[in-house]
């Protein structure tokens, strides 16, 4: 049960925010929508999960909030504001500044989000220095050794004076999407976007990963955006929660209004697919 104090001002605020891909090939090229007229707000130290099936654009609005959307899509209207400044009009200057200490991201994959010629200790080093560039900070190589040592620790990886040193090959899935916490937390942001964080690991990590970032919200008083198809996770973690279909946003709803009445078809239809033990034998519902 989320329990992080959650205030009133909102830390985001998206209002009609629409994406679009560039399709290009014979004929005139042509824009095809991917997300549509999104709109949604999160408070300090509150969690927005993001819910909908593969393909909705849950991933996409999340790289379109962070500006990293790929170069086939594009953002077409809307406004993203962060602490009331208007991210779609930051020169990309600004944003590189912004990202890491205003907002950091989890990605789906920490196998391919890790460089895997360079130590995590030298990856997780590199946002310490960085940040401390940005702020004309100068960091020297024993701070940043220290501190890269401290983030290991609080994301709950054993021996880290010694892992620093390692490769993410010498890392097991779900230490290599700890190694992606750290990376996130290192420049303490006020928001949080976890993309699917725990995909691919095994239920007893998902449920260590879970807790984990629960903890740091609560000791940080962050926010987070929490992309998920997992209703378990969802009712976990959750304060609010946003449901995408096709695209758009379909529902906004507290998390104890979502699972006692889901008002749309769609958010019915979530909860019919689910396996039950009653239902044993009986077809599932698609």
């Amino acid at each position: 049960m989320p329990s992080t104090p959650v205030s009133t001002e909102a830390l985001l605020a998206v209002r009609g925010l629409s994406l679009a891909i560039q399709k290009t090939g014979p004929g005139r090229p042509r824009q095809v929508p991917a997300v549509t007229d999104l709109g949604f707000a999160i408070k300090p130290g509150e969690t927005l999960a993001l819910v909908g099936e593969s393909g909705c654009g849950k991933s996409l609005s999340a790289l379109a909030l962070m500006r990293l959307l790929p170069p086939a899509i594009r953002i077409t209207a809307g406004q993203v504001r962060f602490q009331g400044r208007e991210l779609l009009d930051l020169p990309e200057a600004a944003m590189r500044e912004l990202r890491g200490r205003g907002m950091a991201m989890i990605f789906q994959e920490p196998a391919t989000s890790l460089n895997p010629v360079l130590t995590v200790g030298a990856q997780i080093g590199e946002v310490l220095l960085r940040h401390a560039a940005l702020e004309g900070r100068n960091l020297d190589g024993r701070a940043v050794r220290e501190r890269v040592e401290a983030l290991l620790r609080q994301v709950g990886i054993a021996d880290p004076a010694r892992r620093l040193d390692e490769y993410p090959f010498q890392f097991s899935g779900g230490m290599k999407q700890r190694v992606m916490i750290a990376i996130a937390l290192a420049a303490e942001p006020q928001l949080l976007i976890a993309d699917e964080p725990t995909t691919a690991l095994d239920v007893t990590v998902q449920a260590q990963i879970l807790d984990l970032l629960a903890k740091l919200q609560a000791e940080r008083g962050m926010a987070m955006l929490l992309i998920t198809h997992d209703l378990g996770i969802v009712a976990r973690m959750a304060h609010r929660v946003g449901v995408m279909y096709a695209g758009q946003l379909v529902e906004l709803a507290s998390r104890e209004a979502f699972f006692q009445a889901p008002a749309h078809p769609y958010s019915q239809a979530l909860f019919a697919a689910l396996p039950e033990a009653v239902a044993r034998g009986q077809r599932l519902k698609a």
